[in-house]
């Protein structure tokens, strides 16, 4: 929960970053080339970020991964392949990339702003919960539930 949370938060404080930038004109993203894109965020420290069910592993600097079985085999790959330079790709960076134009407003971040402001508390109230705590609450949340299955599973015998 911890994790998801500091990610979450991370995300959000990215977010909020990049808008800024594009609304102040400090990052530009029209008429540009993907690579020299990539780059400025890298520099300007933004997290590549995967979606959840790739792979955690950064993006290995040099890395040469291409297939030497043919110019097919490489031009399928290229296709399939995200766009990398220097260590950065641009699915890494698609949780900013892909925000739609109607969010790079001042509105959008003050939403985010809140957003992560909320994210914060929820961060503290966890960290300061005991871990015993919590697997109690979740007992008690399962049981309530399992209860109410139960009784539903009950009514419909009874009504049967």
């Amino acid at each position: 929960m911890l994790a998801n949370l500091e990610r979450l938060l991370l995300i959000l404080g990215n977010k909020v970053r990049f808008i800024l930038g594009v609304v102040n004109g400090e990052i530009i993203v029209i008429n540009r080339k993907k690579a020299e894109l990539l780059i400025e965020l890298k520099q300007k420290g933004f997290t590549p970020m995967l979606r959840k069910g790739k792979s955690g592993e950064p993006p290995v600097v040099g890395a040469n991964d291409d297939s030497s079985e043919g110019q097919e085999d490489d031009e399928q790959e290229s296709v399939s392949r995200p766009v990398s330079v220097e260590g950065a790709t641009w699915g890494g960076y698609e949780y900013l990339l892909s925000l739609p134009i109607g969010t790079l407003t001042l509105e959008s971040v003050q939403k985010l702003l809140d957003e992560k402001a909320e994210k914060e508390k929820e961060h503290e109230v966890l960290m300061g919960t005991p871990t015993k705590s919590l697997w109690l609450k979740d007992l008690d949340e399962f049981e309530k539930k399992l209860d109410v299955r139960d009784n539903t599973e009950f009514v419909y015998l009874y009504l049967k």
